[in-house]
């Protein structure tokens, strides 16, 4: 598959003044995706594919890759957390004229947008947490072999932490374009601090958006139990689980992009 039709680029300025990227293209009732931890919005072209013939979808790079600035270091404690970079989703949706989407998080994306889901309700129609969790405060111990792949072991073994070998063998300009990084180590190192420290399970019973949350059955990065916890506090939650699946199934699953489409054709109206 080749990368997504050409959408125009544009900024947003946050509320500290910095500009972040953010694209829109399609159109219909919009959909905001959410990338994970220091990924690029590149790495969504497939599920874009498959969404703007009848959504508009807007995409944004997170604070301090793809050409969004990172701001001040000196701010970087405080604009690197996951409640902080979902005030940077809000102006996003402020400069595309969006006062309601459907919101759709993958890893640190899902916990970006659970934020947003608490603090401005009325911003989100609908949600979708891929591959993601409440943080630390679940309780489920964390795989310290597949984190420490994840922050730069074996490029093959990295790579099956996401994606099935068959399919990232038919895949490769997909599996490139999600794999590589615009941000310096400073940057990566403060997104990864506000993934492993994000903790939102205490006020997830405030969500009121219609929520599905996916999950892979073989995902090392967060394991099932962290999304069946997250399903269990967020009221109405459907959970759905993927046999097999690993990290990267928003990308490599079928059967998670069919239950992805038709919730938010489900709720296109909302």
């Amino acid at each position: 598959m080749t990368s997504a039709p050409p959408a125009s680029r544009r900024t947003a300025p946050a509320d500290d003044g910095v500009d972040l990227l953010w694209t829109a293209l399609g159109s219909g009732p919009p959909v905001l995706l959410l990338q994970g931890q220091a990924t690029p919005t590149a790495g969504w072209d497939p599920v874009v594919h498959r969404l703007a013939d009848r959504f508009r979808v807007l995409r944004t790079e997170q604070r301090g890759t793809g050409g969004s600035a990172p701001g001040r270091r000196e701010d970087a404690h405080a604009r690197f957390t996951t409640r902080a970079l979902a005030g940077d989703v809000r102006a996003v949706l402020d400069a595309a004229g969006v006062d309601r989407a459907q919101v759709v998080g993958h890893s640190m994306g899902g916990k970006i947008a659970q934020w947003l889901a608490v603090d401005a309700p009325d911003r989100v129609a609908s949600l979708v947490l891929l591959a993601t969790s409440a943080g630390a405060g679940d309780g489920v111990p964390r795989d310290a072999a597949a984190h420490r792949l994840l922050l730069g072991g074996d490029p093959v073994e990295r790579r099956r932490l996401f994606f099935a070998d068959d399919w990232a063998a038919a895949h490769p300009d997909e599996v490139r374009r999600f794999f590589t990084l615009d941000a310096d180590r400073p940057t990566l190192r403060a997104l990864y601090r506000a993934s492993t420290t994000h903790d939102a399970l205490a006020v997830l019973s405030r969500i009121t958006a219609p929520t599905l949350v996916v999950h892979g059955t073989h995902d090392r990065l967060a394991a099932l139990a962290s999304a069946e916890r997250l399903a269990a506090a967020i009221p109405g939650a459907e959970l759905v689980a993927m046999p097999g699946a690993g990290h990267g199934l928003h990308l490599d699953s079928a059967g998670a992009a069919a239950a992805v489409d038709a919730f938010l054709d489900r709720h296109a109206a909302g």
